[in-house]
C-alpha cells in the first residue's frame, strides 16, 4: 500500500514534466549550407531554415555575430561592427522557411599586411515578439586577399 504512493507520484511529476518543450513558441534556426571561402570580391553566403509555430517571418531581425581568429589586432580607427542587424522582408505567413544572407567581401574583409582572414559567424533569429532562436554557428569561413 505504501509503495503506490510514491509510484503514482513520480508517474504524476513525469507526466507534467515531459510536457514543458509543447509551449514554446520562439523561433528556431538551422544553417543549411555556407561559403567557407571567400574569395577577393566575392561574398560570404549562408543558406539557413527558419520554422515557428505560430511562424510569420516578416519583421523578424537576424542578427550576425562576426568573431575574428587571426593573430594581428586591427589597428585602432579600422575596427568595424562584429555585430550585424537587418530586417527580413515581408513575406507570406508560414510556419517554415528557407531563406539567405550575403556579406560582401568589402564589408568583412581586414586584409592586415595582406593576410587572409578567418572567421566565423553566428546567427540568431529574434521574431517580432522579440522571443530568440537558437544560435547556431558556421566552421571557421576563410577571407582571402
Amino acid at each position: 500500500m505504501k509503495s503506490r504512493f510514491p509510484v503514482l507520484f513520480c508517474l504524476f511529476l513525469g507526466l507534467f514534466g515531459c510536457s514543458k518543450d509543447q509551449n514554446k513558441s520562439g523561433p528556431t534556426i538551422k544553417l543549411k549550407s555556407y561559403t567557407d571561402m571567400v574569395p577577393e570580391s566575392g561574398a560570404f553566403n549562408a543558406v539557413l531554415t527558419y520554422s515557428q509555430k505560430s511562424g510569420n517571418l516578416s519583421g523578424d531581425s537576424l542578427w550576425i555575430i562576426r568573431h575574428r581568429y587571426n593573430q594581428t589586432p586591427i589597428p585602432v580607427g579600422e575596427e568595424t561592427p562584429d555585430t550585424l542587424m537587418t530586417l527580413l522582408p515581408d513575406v507570406p505567413s508560414t510556419n517554415t522557411a528557407e531563406f539567405s544572407t550575403s556579406l560582401a567581401w568589402a564589408n568583412i574583409s581586414y586584409g592586415i599586411n595582406g593576410e587572409n582572414d578567418t572567421f566565423d559567424f553566428k546567427f540568431v533569429l529574434v521574431d517580432i515578439n522579440g522571443n530568440h532562436s537558437d544560435t547556431v554557428t558556421t566552421g571557421k569561413v576563410v577571407v582571402l586577399q
